[in-house]
């Protein structure tokens, strides 16, 4: 089960991959979440943007998507806001096909624009092959370094995208860090880190408008985005997100914590949100689908 050890890694520790040229604007097919509220203004009011943007089906053309399969877990952080570093751990205990589960945020200087991270069953990359997949998207971005390629539909950006095996019995910390900045606009980076062996990937650097500098307060979600099925049919998935925290001091500490505040769910599944104590710290836990 997921334990707190949130670790500080030096960015450059992860390396730095060459940009993956020529693959093409991805028209991505995630499920919309219509009926969103935003929360002040806040992670709300872009959930249902970047998810109708930012994922990939690999559903045969002719087939309709499934809607509104989807949960999300709402933190507070207590009033602190702008961040150049999250990190979250999750595990998912239940995998599902079509399944993703993420972390997201907003920039500060930017409500309604920003970007997410995380894990996805049967995700498409940009060499064209399909699976269990680690994903980093930033909304407007102009520059990448790693796989990474442009998105479009609802709005453009780029996302970074590489084969990653999703193991039930491992959790892992989820990354994003502000990087340098250049005359383009400023850098970020993400990186999955496997607690089990210790290792960390990098899932790739972007670059954004230089003025997105600073991270809102993060979200998670939860979603089924395959062929349509009946609401009681979507399959069933579990994960458990530790509560996030924000820029990394070392030796495992960091400047600012979060709580559990609520959650939301999507109109056509079934599923919960509970909070639970794994010892050292506490996590929600997300089931999608079922009854």
């Amino acid at each position: 089960m997921v334990a707190h050890d949130h670790r500080r890694v030096r960015t450059a520790d992860a390396g730095v991959v060459g940009v993956n040229r020529g693959v093409g604007t991805i028209n991505n097919g995630m499920a919309r979440p219509r009926g969103r509220r935003s929360r002040a203004r806040g992670v709300l009011g872009f959930v249902a943007a970047v998810c109708a943007v930012l994922m990939l089906s690999t559903a045969p053309a002719q087939a309709a998507q499934h809607q509104d399969a989807n949960e999300y877990a709402i933190w507070n952080f207590h009033g602190a806001n702008g961040f150049w570093n999250i990190d979250q751990r999750v595990q998912i205990t239940q995998k599902a096909n079509h399944s993703y589960w993420a972390m997201m945020w907003e920039f500060t200087a930017t409500p309604g624009n920003g970007g997410y991270m995380g894990l996805q069953t049967d995700g498409t990359r940009f060499n064209h092959t399909t699976g269990d997949t680690a994903i980093f998207s930033l909304w407007n971005a102009n520059a990448g370094r790693g796989s990474c390629g442009p998105f479009g539909g609802e709005g453009t950006g780029l996302s970074c995208r590489l084969a990653y095996a999703i193991d039930r019995q491992t959790d892992y910390r989820l990354r994003v860090w502000r990087l340098n900045a250049d005359a383009g606009g400023q850098w970020w980076g993400a990186w999955i880190r496997n607690m089990k062996t210790g290792v960390d990937t990098s899932i790739g650097s972007l670059r954004v408008p230089r003025n997105q500098t600073l991270l809102g307060v993060p979200s998670n979600f939860s979603e089924y985005f395959g062929t349509a099925v009946a609401c009681a049919k979507v399959p069933q998935s579990v994960a458990y997100f530790t509560q996030p925290a924000a820029n990394a001091q070392g030796n495992g500490t960091y400047r600012y914590g979060s709580t559990y505040e609520r959650s939301t769910r999507g109109r056509c599944t079934g599923g919960n949100v509970r909070l639970v104590d794994l010892g050292h710290t506490k996590a929600a836990k997300v089931t999608l689908g079922g009854r």
